[in-house]
């Protein structure tokens, strides 16, 4: 994203679902850090459901891993039982779990994008600018509800067609080594230690 890209999201409404209040205070203050003040904090996907059967949102974030329903039942309940108009409502899916399963259920569920934990403002603002700028068509299928998920089959999104990040590898990308590190080796990797002398 470019530093000179701008999106006012001052008249922006925001769902924001996650059980972990501490989670859940920062991704508000993230939200809020970019003008983002209208903002429905909830700590469950159920207490979701019941605020969205009386308000649509412009912008909902959950969570994926919760107890009862968890963050992929909660989109797959707002796109096929959310009403007209929040059912097509851009949600993303934060989660700490980054293996393809979860990728692959975040896109089956209808999410239109993934952040995995710890998150960045600028990895939030650059996939809110991109759900912002996005053309892409809404899907309902018997098995289906959400945005066109055919990315792989037709390269990158129409709206960025060199790629979403300078970064970005081409179209076709193997599967992953190894799988997603354990919290212990993560922790294991930021204690501080002692230097050698």
């Amino acid at each position: 994203m470019q530093s000179t890209t701008k999106i006012n999201l001052e008249k922006a409404t925001a769902l924001v679902i996650d059980d972990n209040q501490q989670a859940l205070d920062l991704l508000s203050s993230v939200l809020a850090s970019f003008g983002l003040r209208d903002q429905v904090r909830c700590t469950s996907a159920m207490e979701a459901v019941e605020v969205c059967k009386r308000r649509v949102f412009d912008l909902i974030l959950t969570d994926g891993q919760m107890p009862v329903m968890d963050g992929y039942e909660f989109v797959h309940w707002l796109r096929r039982e959310g009403g007209d108009a929040g059912r097509l409502t851009p949600t993303i899916v934060v989660t700490a779990h980054t293996r393809k399963s979860h990728v692959i259920k975040a896109r089956d569920c209808g999410a239109n994008f993934i952040i995995a934990k710890p998150i960045t403002p600028t990895v939030i603002l650059q996939r809110i600018f991109w759900v912002a700028q996005a053309n892409r068509v809404f899907i309902e299928t018997d098995s289906y509800v959400g945005p066109d998920r055919r990315f792989k089959q037709m390269g990158p999104p129409a709206e960025f067609p060199d790629g979403r990040r300078r970064d970005d590898k081409p179209v076709e990308i193997g599967a992953a080594q190894e799988p997603n590190m354990s919290q212990d080796e993560l922790n294991n990797m930021i204690v501080a230690q002692k230097a050698a002398l």
